[in-house]
């Protein structure tokens, strides 16, 4: 049993689930989204697309902080290393590389629906206007979204929260887990955030619905790359790229997001089956031969 004070020692192979760790990366990741979020809507701020003030990029960085920092006082250096070299791992199949960039052919069957629905496609101006984001561009917007948000929230809820998880859950277990959690730290953002503040509540629960199919792909994602952050990086931000610009409403954002909860729903369905089958899991890392 590890004194209070002291770090626990967990090494990198470890089976074992580190409960105080993951506490306190949740309670930071929290603690240090919420600061900034719950200031703005003291102040009745709200942070729109295509302005760059009041944003809530430096919120979306917390989870990353707090992994790096939980993983420092846990695991020292070995941790770290092991953390940032999962960030930048593209050595994976060329397969997973297409799973990555899956919400851009979303996107191009969207506009094929729209088209062929005689609906006017949106401009390319449209996909450069994201919350909080100013308006650099459409490649600038799809950078800043991917390497800041989508990188703050993921190398804490995959390449930290989901591995630990996974030491006592099953892949699917700890994607549901996750996926409540991941919803509860948005909280703040529906009170600062435009698109979100006028939602009802059926809206909330399709958002729900919305990041557990999410969560689901990201965990099939992670564990099937050989852990790559980077790859789930690269889904999320191409993901909020194609559903959360000006450019997604209507039709558009309908067919993305129906076409990401299937696949979600289809891995569901299959893990499930490969459990009373008795077979190795879907989601899971892939069995040695």
């Amino acid at each position: 049993m590890t004194a209070i004070g002291e770090r626990p020692q967990i090494t990198r192979g470890s089976s074992r689930l580190d409960v105080r760790g993951l506490i306190v990366f949740f309670v930071l990741a929290y603690a240090l989204s919420w600061s900034w979020a719950i200031p703005l809507a003291v102040a009745h701020l709200v942070i729109r697309r295509g302005e760059g003030w009041p944003t809530h990029y430096p919120m979306l960085l917390a989870p990353a902080i707090a992994a790096v920092v939980v993983t420092a006082w846990t695991m020292g250096r070995p941790g770290v290393r092991d953390l940032l070299a999962r960030l930048v791992r593209w050595r994976v199949p060329v397969r997973w590389w297409l799973a990555a960039l899956s919400p851009a052919g979303f996107l191009v069957l969207a506009l094929i629906a729209m088209a062929a629905a005689g609906k006017a496609l949106p401009s390319a101006a449209a996909f450069g206007q994201f919350s909080g984001t100013p308006a650099i561009g459409l490649v600038g917007v799809l950078l800043l979204i991917t390497f800041v948000g989508a990188l703050g929230e993921e190398t804490g809820w995959r390449g930290y929260a989901l591995p630990q998880l996974q030491r006592r859950f099953s892949p699917l277990t700890s994607s549901l887990i996750l996926a409540v959690l991941w919803f509860l730290w948005h909280l703040p953002q529906f009170l600062v955030i435009a698109a979100y503040r006028d939602f009802s509540p059926v809206q909330y629960v399709g958002m729900l619905l919305g990041l557990t199919c999410g969560a689901v792909i990201l965990t099939w994602l992670y564990n099937r790359s050989g852990g790559s952050i980077l790859l789930v990086i690269i889904w999320h931000g191409l993901y909020n790229f194609v559903s959360g610009t000006q450019a997604a409403t209507g039709l558009l954002a309908a067919v993305v997001t129906t076409l990401v909860m299937a696949q979600g729903v289809v891995l569901i369905v299959l893990e499930l089956r490969a459990r009373r089958r008795g077979r190795p899991s879907v989601l899971g890392p892939p069995q040695a031969a």
